[in-house]
């Protein structure tokens, strides 16, 4: 792997430790949310699978670049303000939006569409990756249940996931465009991950705006 490949790919796991630990603490606050126990187990569970996600990648970081320290691009670091200010205002619905469908969203697909160019460059962790993209998945299934049944029970409306869900996913697109240098390494258009995310969410949380 050439020097700029792996310094790039060391930016983009160091980013995706920084989501991870956002998810860990959406996960644990949105379990005090829960009362039903089904719920309640499947969130301490994410929980702990981000906690051990965020230790992969800080791990393979100090792995690929153990002399440089990365930076978290500054749009992801108002991405993680944003979801922070959720959590602290109990706000189960817009913590829900943000981490199991965004930020989980975002996250399915780097792995899905990043895959191949590592694989292709010999990066390793096959099998962590994996299993990563598949917890991820189940993360996004959970969370957008859970969102179904808060309409069915009137404790949020259609319109409010709307608002929700395209204030995040305009953050997501300043975080592909900081990211854009990552994407060109590994010879990847980074619009194709915003269609992508659009794309795996069903129409009914989109509304007529995106």
């Amino acid at each position: 792997m050439r020097p700029e490949e792996r310094r790039q790919i060391s930016r983009l796991f160091t980013s995706l430790e920084y989501g991870e630990q956002l998810a860990y603490a959406c996960a644990k606050q949105q379990y005090s949310f829960m009362h039903d126990v089904k719920s309640r187990r499947f969130l301490r569970a994410q929980a702990h699978q981000e906690y051990t996600h965020a230790a992969f990648f800080r791990t393979a970081v100090r792995c690929l670049t153990p002399k440089h320290q990365q930076h978290i691009p500054n749009g992801l670091k108002r991405f993680g303000e944003r979801l922070h200010q959720a959590i602290a205002s109990n706000d189960l619905t817009d913590s829900l939006v943000g981490s199991q469908i965004v930020l989980e969203g975002f996250g399915e697909q780097i792995l899905l569409r990043l895959n191949r160019g590592m694989d292709n460059r010999n990066i390793g962790f096959q099998r962590q990756r994996a299993i990563l993209l598949r917890q991820e998945q189940s993360h996004f299934a959970f969370g957008m249940r859970i969102l179904q049944r808060q309409i069915n029970q009137e404790q949020t409306t259609v319109e409010r996931v709307h608002a929700l869900t395209e204030d995040y996913l305009q953050q997501v697109q300043q975080i592909i465009r900081e990211m854009e240098g990552i994407f060109t390494v590994l010879d990847e258009n980074a619009e194709e991950y915003t269609a992508g995310l659009i794309d795996s969410i069903p129409p009914w949380m989109l509304g007529d705006k995106i």
